[in-house]
């Protein structure tokens, strides 16, 4: 069990204690919205929640809390990237040197093609309305159940079943459009 109030008065235990405990939550979060370019954000939330550190003895629920932490620091920084490609150019990857080396193709391939599904299934999930992006994102991401989710929301457990219903059926049809209309 943690100890916010400890934490945020600074004991150094505390906080270790809840950095090893939600770092992995925190990288699951992040990397639904952020894709495999996680590692920074995660840094920089970690760094927010140290400096405000004063702040965690009046936090309720934790896990939530956490939550959208990771959440809208995960949003700023994807408005922030969106504007500056907006007023920059993309850099061309025509440069880019593969490494020479024994490489195992096949494993490669299979790896990437793994990473590009991941990646298009959080894309997904970035597009869809919040609605059921957050009840998919809390069941699946955060492994919460049903009842908890119905709680934190404050939605009816019905409510809760149908917005995951008809955001995997939104996903689905999102990569129906993408595979040509095969899986």
């Amino acid at each position: 069990m943690i100890d916010l109030i400890k934490a945020s008065q600074g004991c150094k235990e505390a906080l270790d204690k809840i950095i090893l405990e939600y770092n992995e939550k925190v990288i699951k979060i992040a990397s639904i919205y952020m894709g495999n370019d996680y590692a920074d954000i995660v840094q920089d939330i970690w760094v927010k929640i140290l400096d405000k550190k004063h702040l965690l003895a009046r936090v309720k629920n934790f896990d939530n809390w956490l939550f959208l932490v990771v959440r809208n620091s995960c949003f700023n920084c994807l408005k922030v990237e969106k504007n500056r490609r907006r007023n920059y150019e993309l850099t061309s990857y025509d440069d880019f040197e593969y490494p020479e080396n024994n490489i195992q193709y096949p494993d490669i391939l299979n790896k990437i093609i793994q990473d590009e599904d991941a990646n298009t299934i959080r894309s997904i999930i970035r597009g869809l309305n919040e609605l059921y992006s957050l009840p998919i994102i809390m069941r699946y991401v955060k492994g919460m159940t049903l009842e908890e989710i119905s709680k934190t929301l404050n939605l009816p457990l019905s409510t809760v079943k149908w917005r995951l219903n008809a955001g995997k059926l939104q996903i689905k049809k999102e990569v129906l459009k993408l595979t040509g209309g095969s899986l």
